[in-house]
């Protein structure tokens, strides 16, 4: 069946992460083909990517439901968005569900489950990337931040309504665990199409979600444009790119390289940043950088560290360094990042929140015959049209296809 219209839904009009990043790379890529394009989102501004694009942009330029200052309302709209529900619903009424498609990245911030009701209610058949874990996990993570550890509890069981695992309070975790029995009974009966984007990412995710599905798994568009090969053995510091948060793993890192005496790199912010400057001071810490400005870092790097504790479905830097500078990297096994790995031949994988694995890790990377290796494997065999946006429309627009067919 052919595709003419597609609902690109996401709770940002901008760039805020990975989810928004491939949201909005391809709406932009699936606007210069022959369908029409709607994005719909919540929350502001509309990014300039969008802005110069083929794609028509609603906004209803909303805050994200946790961050509203009267706590009550944003509880409430956190839950049951009406007025996303009835904007859902009024651009609903312009089109065909036998000829359109409604692609999501992301409802649970802004938007809600309330988006659900016309579009259940009118039978269009939904799409959603798993970015994240929300499908089947109040947090959207699986993971106990307050234990620091992966959650493997049943989603809405005894052990999991009574766990604190939540980064803020227990509180937070009550509305979140009301906002999940609220987006169960709202998803369910949907015509619900999941796009995996990692074997990983699948794995955890295939037998927890609590809604009928069919499967599809589509690889995320990456701009992996060969800029500079890095000259990996010559150079001495290991590098971290990510946020500064303990489940992104950057107390490992610091560890591993401190316990390695080897020189580390880091491009990132958040709270823990002047904590960590201070503990770590023969540890160069330069803030977050645009992707631009973070050339200069990595043509000083040895390698690449990926520390990840937490399940990461499948992080956008790790193929984002390869493809761009063939640059090795070294991987923890405790998410999607270590797909992109073949130990040995392309890469170091590690056991994750082991700091002597990762030492030991660092340790054989130091070997510059090593480095040369891994990086000549990247030269040779990086798949980089894998990434391109050209070939994640053709993939879309085969899933699209797929389900405009299917009874």
């Amino acid at each position: 069946m052919k595709v003419k219209n597609i609902i690109v839904v996401c709770d940002f009009a901008n760039i805020t992460g990975g989810a928004e990043r491939v949201a909005v790379t391809s709406a932009v890529s699936l606007a210069e083909t022959d369908s029409n394009v709607v994005m719909f989102t919540g929350k502001g501004s509309v990014c300039d990517e969008l802005k110069n694009s083929n794609v028509h942009v609603i906004c209803l330029n909303q805050e994200e439901a946790i961050k509203d200052s009267n706590r009550l309302r944003g509880i409430i709209r956190g839950i049951y968005n009406r007025s996303a529900r009835q904007e859902m619903e009024k651009l609903l009424k312009e089109y065909d569900p036998k000829d359109t498609v409604i692609h999501m990245h992301g409802w649970s911030k802004v938007l809600s489950s309330s988006i659900f009701i016309p579009i259940k209610r009118m039978g269009f058949k939904v799409l959603v990337t798993m970015h994240d874990y929300f499908l089947q996990c109040p947090n959207g993570c699986c993971y106990d931040f307050q234990k620091k550890e992966i959650c493997e509890r049943e989603a809405l069981s005894v052990d999991c309504v009574t766990c604190n695992c939540d980064k803020r309070s227990y509180i937070y975790k009550l509305y979140r665990i009301i906002r999940q029995i609220g987006m169960h009974k709202l998803v369910k009966g949907t015509d619900l199409y999941v796009a995996f984007i990692s074997k990983f990412n699948e794995n955890v995710s295939e037998k927890r979600i609590p809604f009928r599905y069919k499967k599809m798994v589509i690889t995320n568009p990456i701009n992996v444009e060969l800029r500079s090969i890095v000259p990996a053995s010559k150079n001495k510091k290991y590098l971290y790119i990510g946020r500064l948060s303990y489940e992104k793993g950057i107390d490992f890192f610091c560890e591993g390289i401190t316990k390695a005496g080897v020189s580390g790199l880091v491009i990132g912010s958040g709270d823990r940043l002047d904590d960590l400057k201070k503990k770590y001071p023969m540890i160069e810490f330069v803030g977050w950088k645009q992707q631009a400005e973070m050339k200069e870092y990595i043509l000083q790097a040895r390698a690449l560290v990926f520390p990840s504790v937490w399940y990461e479905g499948a992080p956008l830097t790790i193929p984002e360094v390869m493809g761009g500078y063939c640059l090795p990297c070294i991987v923890s096994d405790c998410s999607a990042g270590k797909d992109y790995i073949q130990h040995e031949y392309n890469g170091l994988i590690y056991s994750g929140k082991k700091v002597n694995a990762l030492y030991k890790a660092i340790c054989s990377m130091e070997s510059d015959a090593l480095v040369t290796k891994l990086q000549s494997n990247i030269e040779k065999d990086f798949n980089r049209e894998k990434y391109s946006s050209e070939h994640h429309v053709i993939k879309l627009m085969e899933c699209y296809e797929r389900m405009l067919s299917e009874e």
